[in-house]
């Protein structure tokens, strides 16, 4: 049951919304698509369930076209931002509304209602009408009411965000499991990276329309195809003098430095790294860059340090845990550190104008 995306554009006057992207997801996986508000992500999720029509392109579900097959043939249930919940039904009916046009037997109808809302935590809300809910339960209720016809194909455009603390990452957990057992196909639309990352087989991301790259979240991680994908997967440092030719040609040739450049013309990229590739460390050496401390940072799960390198003119921050912040003794702000790049370096080199 594969969902194929080919080259699918869409426009509203002058204003691209989808500029021809395309995207395969296998059987039973579940990508992840994220990206800047406004770069397409709801509006693709629509064009595929049949809501909305494209101007160029193709859908395909299951190895057929069903670009011009109306919604209700294609067997695909959408989870969207507003709920869409009957308001002159109850949760229990609207969570049953999809089986009884299916014609199921009461008795399966009344055991599947009851595990959904027992494993989504609503159980005590199931003769409350959605107005009388809150924006989490009816998050919840739209889930639980897309999942009981156990569709092929399951769209949700931002399932989890009215929840928060331990009731997110519960049902995290537990969705990723149930689609997994139940082998649908799912596409989902989040702006929680640390969502996409822990729930997704793979993450795709978009920006103005335009699919940029997509990946298993470690290999978009360690290999942006552009710093915009680095920036919006995680933190980076740029290399001081990307921008300042004298200050580059003495760091891509200062002797601690110089191994990671691979011989790359460092006048024609910005270079950046992740901030657990820097070895941080108490004592100087040769081999090791000096660096002042200009902030300590206490956050609740690490501790951020801002240094600079007065030699390149280079402030970076890097975030490190308690057990090794207490490693380096550190007294006082006047201590000095000494940085290097860690052996397993993946330095990222994007040319000038497209970083």
């Amino acid at each position: 049951m594969s969902i194929l995306v080919h080259k699918v554009s869409k426009s509203l006057g002058d204003s691209k919304i989808l500029d021809r992207v395309s995207l395969y997801v296998p059987n039973s996986s579940l990508i992840a698509l994220t990206g800047p508000s406004g770069s397409g992500k709801s509006s693709l999720l629509r064009i595929i369930a049949g809501l909305d029509d494209c101007d160029y392109g193709n859908i395909w579900l299951r190895g057929t076209d069903v670009t011009n097959v109306s919604p209700q043939y294609r067997k695909v249930s959408f989870v969207f931002q507003n709920y869409a919940l009957f308001k002159h039904m109850t949760v229990y009916e609207n969570i049953s509304f999809g089986l009884q046009l299916r014609k199921y037997s009461s008795n399966k109808i009344r055991n599947k209602i009851s595990d959904l809302l027992n494993c989504l935590r609503i159980a005590d809300i199931s003769f409350e009408y959605p107005s009388k809910l809150s924006g989490g339960q009816k998050q919840r209720v739209a889930l639980a009411r897309s999942l009981a016809i156990c569709p092929d194909f399951l769209l949700l455009d931002e399932p989890f965000g009215a929840l928060d603390g331990e009731l997110r990452r519960y049902l995290r957990k537990w969705l990723k499991h149930y689609l997994q057992s139940n082998r649908i196909t799912t596409i989902m639309v989040t702006h929680d990276k640390g969502e996409a990352i822990e729930m997704a087989d793979e993450i795709a991301i978009l920006k103005e329309g335009r699919l940029l790259q997509r990946g298993k979240s470690k290999n978009l991680y360690d290999r942006p195809i552009n710093s915009f994908v680095g920036v919006f997967l995680g933190s980076f440092i740029e290399i001081p003098g990307s921008r300042n030719l004298k200050n580059l040609y003495g760091f891509a040739f200062d002797p601690v430095w110089m191994g990671i450049f691979a011989n790359r013309s460092v006048y024609k990229y910005r270079f950046f790294l992740r901030p657990f590739e820097f070895g941080i460390k108490s004592m100087g050496g040769a081999r090791l860059t000096p660096a002042g401390i200009e902030r300590i940072i206490y956050k609740k799960k690490f501790i951020q340090l801002d240094l600079f390198v007065t030699p390149f003119l280079w402030r970076l921050g890097i975030p490190i845990g308690y057990q090794a912040f207490r490693n380096l003794h550190i007294e006082s702000h006047i201590r000095k550190l000494h940085i290097e790049p860690r052996i397993e370096v993946c330095l990222r080199a994007y040319p000038m104008m497209n970083a």
